[in-house]
């Protein structure tokens, strides 16, 4: 058994705490070490590293004196730091660890999507600045209904969200990160019924959903748009209201390599800092400043079918089509349509044109989409 003590982390700040999760019990069984976890109703066995690593913390050691009595083992610094680093990343992980620190009020800021309003706080400038690369618009700090603090230990971020659950992150992939862990919250929210993986945007009033599974070119799509005079309101996820409204989620575009050459044409090289998501593949951020933040009826559902060559045509589709191809694109927070979603989506389709649009380049893409939307705002 323990007693629950604070441990200041080394070279984070000194407001930062890590202490033992109150379920956590450290015993002995036949001269073998072993951690129990209440809540996860698991024990997990220790070799003999990570027990010295676990009792050293109890006790109260700091992570430098966790370092340095490793070295009295044997065990060189740059190891003894590895070790205990992997195992604190297990413990945060299962939850035998808990994490603590006060923020600073200096780095902060609040922004409003979904009908939710987000605050994110920082322990730094720096990671300040990577937490805003997703946003396209933000104010100043204030409290909010999803709520996220950003704080670094040694080389990696870890995050607490609202309910004091603790994720981490390389710093390369904390914009991706956040940016997936809003999003989710959004996708969870009551107020929606279903979301859809398709970017949106909006054409005199009246949305315009590109719907197609990754790769399909969504966002690259969404930036010519953009640039031909749409006005953006999201490239990965649409929310969907029981009324059957669409609303989505305007972070600010997120391009893969291959559209990199596309956006320094018409941007320049402001937007060049790069980002890995978690899957590995790099992104860079192009935020929108009159991004779209209201619900709006659906007057055009695109699905799109990128082919190796060929022209560019528009395809039209009937209703039932249409809501099978939506509800394979669809996803709940149960992970089920409800039927409330069902009638959403019924009313989606019914008030909407369905095409489908095979093309091979954007720019010839873009031209027959703005001929659609000019040539008629809604149903034919």
């Amino acid at each position: 058994m323990f007693t629950l003590v604070e441990v200041v982390l080394e070279r984070s700040s000194a407001e930062m705490v890590l202490r033992p999760a109150p379920d956590a019990v450290f015993a002995l069984l036949d001269g073998r070490s072993m951690l129990f976890s209440e809540a996860g109703q698991k024990i997990f066995e220790l070799d003999r590293v990570g027990a010295f690593i676990w009792c050293k913390l109890a006790q109260g050691a700091s992570l430098q004196d966790v370092y340095q009595g490793l070295a009295e083992l044997g065990i060189d610094e740059h190891t003894a730091r590895r070790f205990t680093r992997q195992v604190v990343n297990v413990w945060i992980d299962r939850a035998l660890l808990e994490v603590d620190w006060r923020m600073p009020t200096d780095f902060a800021f609040s922004a409003n999507l979904g009908r939710h309003r987000i605050s994110v706080r920082a322990a730094n400038r720096d990671l300040l600045r990577r937490l805003l690369s997703p946003f396209c618009v933000s104010d100043q700090g204030g409290d909010g209904d999803i709520a996220i603090e950003a704080m670094m230990l040694d080389e990696q971020v870890l995050l607490r969200a609202e309910d004091s659950s603790i994720s981490r992150c390389d710093v390369e992939a904390l914009a991706p990160t956040i940016k997936a862990h809003v999003t989710e919250r959004l996708i969870r929210s009551n107020r929606w019924v279903f979301s859809l993986h398709a970017a949106s945007l909006v054409k005199d009033g009246m949305g315009l959903l590109l719907c197609g599974q990754p790769g399909a070119g969504k966002s690259t799509l969404t930036l010519q748009l953009v640039d031909a005079g749409f006005r953006y309101a999201g490239d990965d996820v649409a929310l969907v209201g029981a009324d059957g409204t669409i609303c989505g989620i305007p972070f600010a575009i997120t391009l893969k390599e291959g559209s990199w050459d596309l956006l320094s044409r018409l941007h320049g090289d402001r937007y060049d800092a790069t980002h890995c998501r978690s899957d590995g593949v790099r992104v860079r951020y192009l935020p929108i400043a009159d991004a779209q933040d209201q619900c709006v009826s659906a007057g055009w559902i695109i699905f799109l079918n990128r082919v190796a060559g060929g022209p560019a045509e528009l395809t039209a589709i009937d209703q039932l089509d249409s809501m099978k191809r939506l509800i394979e694109n669809a996803f709940a927070a149960d992970g089920r349509l409800s039927q409330t979603g069902f009638f959403a989506l019924k009313r989606i389709v019914a008030g909407a044109r369905s095409l489908q649009l095979t093309y091979c380049e954007a720019v010839e893409a873009r031209r027959l989409l703005m001929e659609l939307c000019n040539g008629c705002n809604g149903k034919a």
